[in-house]
């Protein structure tokens, strides 16, 4: 497993409604993703299932206007300064790092329900802590301790206001939309990818009992600095799990029940169709 999976639900109270990971933001400096491959769908066959317009009619167009926003090169302080208004400041600023948050958040949203999400680019910072193994006998499972270190982020996504989030989000949806479309992506909406991706975290399973890891064959002679980023799931269906799902899975059950509860208020919030 890869120790540098994020503390991940900071960032999934913004996955869901992709806006309020700012305050978490990764120090690292790695450019953001080549375009999907493939050619996007034509923007005359695009159709918007989730408009926010009907979500926040009084939203001056589902959005603040153009001319009320920065640019999205420069959008870096007003997003702070906002993520720091609605949680209070404290312990906030500390914790924002490299910018270019919107893009960062856009690329991870669209990447999580793939089978890779490159930690270089989730905007939050690294998990204390070390991940963990149990050993029985030739078997190695997944330590429950990785669950302990996960629930005082968890308990902090959760605590986070939905409303206020949700009201966040739409005042700068219009930054988010442009780069989801600069991500190659023209004439497709954002905010239904969103709702996409907290469909896929809400489909995640919930293994019962331990979890057993295995690591892949390696040459003996080769020493490996860092053994612990080479673990899988020995269970086929897990390992072909998307990135979001499996983020959920190790952090354990009782984590990604209150995870899943919150994406299910923010699902609500956000889009104009029952799941």
């Amino acid at each position: 497993m890869n120790k540098s999976l994020r503390w991940w639900f900071a960032l999934v109270a913004l996955i869901a409604v992709a806006a309020a990971v700012y305050w978490y933001v990764t120090r690292s400096q790695a450019p953001l993703p080549p375009a999907p491959s493939g050619p996007p769908e034509a923007s005359s066959a695009a159709v918007i299932r989730h408009p926010l317009e009907r979500i926040a009619p009084d939203a001056a167009g589902a959005g603040a206007a153009a001319e009320d926003l920065p640019p999205l090169d420069a959008s870096d302080a007003a997003i702070e300064g906002a993520v720091v208004d609605l949680l209070g400041g404290e312990g906030v600023t500390d914790l924002v790092g490299s910018g270019d948050y919107i893009r960062k958040i856009v690329a991870t949203v669209d990447n999580l329900p793939r089978s890779r999400a490159s930690a270089r680019l989730w905007p939050v910072q690294p998990t204390p802590g070390q991940f963990t193994v149990r050993e029985d006998g030739d078997r190695t499972y997944l330590s429950t301790g990785n669950f302990q270190r996960y629930s005082p982020f968890v308990s902090l996504a959760t605590s986070v206001d939905s409303g206020k989030l949700v009201a966040l989000y739409v005042r700068y949806y219009p930054l988010f939309q442009r780069a989801y479309e600069g991500l190659g992506y023209p004439g497709r909406y954002f905010n239904d990818r969103v709702i996409e991706v907290i469909d896929d975290l809400l489909a995640t399973p919930e293994p019962q009992g331990a979890i057993e890891l295995v690591l892949p064959p390696q040459d003996p002679s080769v020493e490996i600095a860092r053994p612990w980023v080479l673990y899988r799931f020995s269970d086929p269906a897990l390992q072909a799990l998307p990135a979001g799902q499996k983020i959920l899975v190790r952090m354990g059950n009782d984590n990604a029940r209150r995870v899943k509860a919150m994406l299910r208020e923010l699902r609500q919030q956000l889009a104009t169709a029952p799941h």
